[in-house]
């Protein structure tokens, strides 16, 4: 009995409360490793578990430009229904178990790429938030110019004000979870309500 939210327009409304934190805080944009981030900034997810742990999926979003994922190869799909992500490109990861010996290498090639944004939708503003990630990263993007500060702030900022769309999708999956554990307890005790 509850209405649906109209997602378009709340994907948006959370863009823009990123956006605004961004523009608040004079950041050339944010990159998020979180899943939890991800999914505020995209709706889109992918083996959150794993990802939650390993640093390998991750997005950036331009204060004044694109929503870049960097998604794990041959998953686009999971973030085409959203039309929140501008462009998938695949994801850089430099952690030992892919790198290895080579994870120096890996890590210059990651932050190449996030110069590269940066240069190009940063308008010349080479700071940026970042919600997670690893020392060598921060030293690679300083090594080239670009500054890191604290991203979780920004995405923790952004979701403090919910939409009318963000509460009706809250309340109706308060309504689906005591469902399911209605049913879960009918399946367990028979006979019992």
């Amino acid at each position: 009995g509850i209405p649906a939210p109209d997602l378009p327009a709340m994907r948006a409304y959370r863009l823009e409360r990123i956006r605004a934190e961004l523009r608040r805080r004079d950041y050339a944009g944010v990159l998020l490793y979180d899943p939890v981030n991800i999914r505020y900034a995209t709706d889109s997810t992918n083996m959150q578990l794993w990802v939650a742990h390993n640093p390998t999926r991750h997005c950036f979003v331009a204060t004044d430009g694109p929503v870049v994922l960097f998604d794990y190869f041959s998953c686009e799909h999971l973030s085409d229904h959203a039309g929140t992500v501008d462009e998938v490109r695949p994801a850089v990861s430099w952690m030992y178990m892919y790198g290895g010996e080579l994870t120096e290498a890996r890590v210059r090639r990651w932050a190449a790429g996030i110069v590269s944004l940066v240069a190009e939708h940063g308008g010349g503003n080479r700071r940026i938030a970042v919600d997670h990630l690893d020392p060598e990263g921060v030293a690679e993007l300083a090594r080239l110019g670009v500054t890191v500060h604290n991203g979780e702030a920004v995405m923790e900022r952004a979701r403090l004000i919910k939409s009318p769309d963000e509460i009706l999708a809250m309340q109706r999956a308060i309504v689906a979870c005591e469902a399911a554990m209605d049913e879960m307890r009918t399946a367990l005790r028979p006979g019992i309500s």
